[in-house]
This record gives C-alpha cells, sequence and structure tokens, in this order.
C-alpha cells in the first residue's frame, strides 16, 4: 500500500470514528443544556439526596419557575408549572428526556403538552402518549411523572 493510500484510510478511519462520537453525544440520556428553562427566576436549585425510606428526591425553588408554563431540568427531572398557586397539582415532575432517544424534553405552554426536541414526540401533563416520534424509526412510551410536594419555598419529587 502507497502512503497517500494509507494516510487515506486513515483518515477516513478518523472521520467516521469522530462523526460517530458526535452522533452519540447528540442522542445522549443526559440533561445537559437544559439546566433552567423558564420565562424568569434564577439559576438556583438543589438535589435532594436520598432519604432515610430509600427513595431519592430531587428539589428546586419554586422561585426557579414563577410563572405558569416555567421549566427546569434538574439531575434528569423536568419540573414544569402548570399552575398559579403553590399546591403540587401547580406542578408536573416528569423525566426530563424522551423515552424514545433520550431527546430533551420541552414544556409547551401555549399547547399544553410535553414535546421531545429530538423527534418531537408529543405528551400529556400526565405523560400519557399524544404523538409518537416523526420521521423516524420506532416507538416511544408514557413518560414517568414523579410525585410531588411543596416543602416551604422548595418543590421536592421523590424517584
Amino acid at each position: 500500500m502507497k502512503r497517500k493510500q494509507f494516510i487515506f484510510r486513515v483518515g477516513q478511519g478518523v472521520l467516521f470514528t469522530c462523526a460517530g462520537a458526535c452522533v452519540l453525544a447528540s442522542c445522549s440520556s443526559g440533561d445537559d443544556g437544559m439546566e433552567n428553562i423558564n420565562n424568569g427566576g434564577d439559576n438556583g436549585g438543589s438535589n435532594g439526596g436520598g432519604n432515610p425510606g430509600g427513595e431519592d428526591t430531587v428539589s428546586i425553588s419554586l422561585n426557579d419557575i414563577p410563572e405558569i408554563g416555567d421549566q427546569k431540568s434538574q439531575s434528569g427531572i423536568l419540573f414544569i408549572r402548570i399552575g398559579n398557586g403553590n399546591d403540587p397539582s401547580d406542578f408536573v415532575a416528569t423525566e426530563a428526556v424522551c423515552p424514545h432517544q433520550g431527546g430533551q424534553l420541552v414544556y409547551v405552554a401555549d399547547e399544553g403538552y410535553i414535546e421531545c426536541q429530538l423527534h418531537f414526540a408529543r405528551y400529556e401533563n400526565d405523560g400519557d402518549t399524544i404523538r409518537g416520534p416523526q420521521g423516524s424509526s420506532g416507538s416511544t412510551r408514557d413518560l414517568v411523572i414523579y410525585d410531588l410536594d411543596v416543602d416551604g419555598t422548595s418543590l421536592v419529587a421523590t424517584k
């Protein structure tokens, strides 16, 4: 094999490897890049640790999502304000990534549904699937909805 052919083939391998890594990174199930999506509030919030009952909790400040439609992703949970009060029924807490292929989920306040930003699957506030992934093979499942409590000025989800 000549030097030029060798360099070309090695270059192709590097190109395909890098491209594959980029695709996999864009489909990761983490909640990177979506720490605070809201119309007001700050980037505060805290992670809850495990509690003595063995359940994990995650909490955010109520100030992080002050207006209807505000949302914040924290430790794999998407917190959404759907009502004016500070009762647990005024909020929804769901997984922060789509179960189809790990796309970020966002709340579309004007329409009242949760949507995947990768393939535009849509879900109701109770987690039920409205529409499956668009322009992609495969299907999705309903979203996991977490129990919520209000503790002073914190919204607490139990995993």
